[in-house]
């Protein structure tokens, strides 16, 4: 049977592979539609399946309702079947054994009544006593049960596979892990432009004492800090629309305050500014939690950069 790999639209990582059962069941649980992707082995690239007819007509049929079927099932039904095949043919040896005693009667076969006869035949076919009834009927019950408890867990692990939790059936699905991701890094982002702002203020501190508007107007550390500030405000409400700007002010302090801070001949100024501005570009691009925490701490050492030049 052929298998496909599922993503759906949003989705980094795909799943699978899954066979046409598996995605109809998907699918009957609200997991897929026909929105979601499959990958097109022939074309090689990534299809919506409600661009292929063959597929729309087996997982989509109308007024009907398709169910997972596992092996243990059907292994039931077949040894179901061959209980009541034997059954059968308990009952007609017993009609024949009764309907051979009766003959013997006739036919006054010397030394054995039909009443003996017809105990000896009925012993040979005779049933299994009710204990072992009871028995045979707890050990069905066990493997019907053991059946059931496997089929919910495959039915939860392929559930799992497609919505990207793999390794973790119970975990966090990959939007819930991006949008805790967005939540740290928006926060990483906030101090480190606080930090700039302040940097950017302790170097031109003997220019802001002398509150000579024009002057602070030409210096490129204010006017940085300026334009800190109002991505600061922005980030405090949340604004995450101005991330491309956050980018672009990354790209350009490591740029202009490189050039500054190599024209004064401040060497870990310029190692802090570089790092600081690489974590600030990266922490508004990435989506993965590990890669994140290494922007953090890029981002922590740029800071201690600063703090150690202007206090040590």
């Amino acid at each position: 049977m052929r298998e496909y790999y599922i993503r759906r639209e949003g989705d980094e990582d795909a799943s699978g592979p899954f066979d046409i059962d598996q995605i109809s069941s998907l699918i009957e649980a609200n997991k897929l539609d026909a929105s979601a992707y499959f990958y097109d082995i022939e074309t090689e690239s990534w299809l919506p399946i409600s661009s292929n007819q063959e597929l729309m007509e087996t997982l989509f049929p109308k007024k009907r309702k398709l169910s997972l079927r596992t092996e243990e099932s059907e292994a039931e039904k077949k040894r179901l079947a061959e209980e009541e095949a034997a059954k059968a043919a308990a009952a007609k040896a017993a009609a024949d054994a009764a309907a051979k005693a009766e003959g013997q009667t006739e036919t006054g076969e010397p030394g054995e009544t039909a009443e003996e006869s017809n105990s000896k035949e009925a012993a040979s076919e005779q049933p299994a006593k009710p204990e072992q009834k009871n028995e045979g009927k707890k050990g069905k019950k066990k493997k019907a049960d053991k059946s059931d408890e496997r089929q919910k867990l495959e039915v939860t692990k392929m559930l799992a596979l497609a919505e990207g939790r793999a390794d973790d059936p119970s975990g966090k699905s990959p939007r819930e892990k991006q949008a805790a991701v967005a939540f740290f890094g928006l926060r990483f982002l906030t101090v480190f432009f606080i930090a700039s702002i302040l940097a950017m203020a302790w170097i031109e501190k003997d220019l802001i004492l002398t509150a000579d508007a024009i002057a602070m107007a030409k210096s490129p550390y204010l006017l940085v800090a300026v334009f800190d500030l109002v991505i600061t405000v922005t980030l405090l409400l949340q604004v995450t629309e101005v991330y491309p700007l956050l980018r672009f002010r990354a790209a350009v302090g490591a740029g202009l305050l490189t050039m500054l801070y190599y024209s004064s001949g401040d060497t870990i100024l310029l190692i802090s500014n570089l790092l600081l501005m690489g974590a600030i570009y990266f922490s508004s691009a990435i989506i993965k939690i590990r890669f994140l925490i290494a922007c953090g701490i890029t981002g922590l050492l740029g800071i201690l950069g600063y703090a150690y030049v202007f206090f040590l």
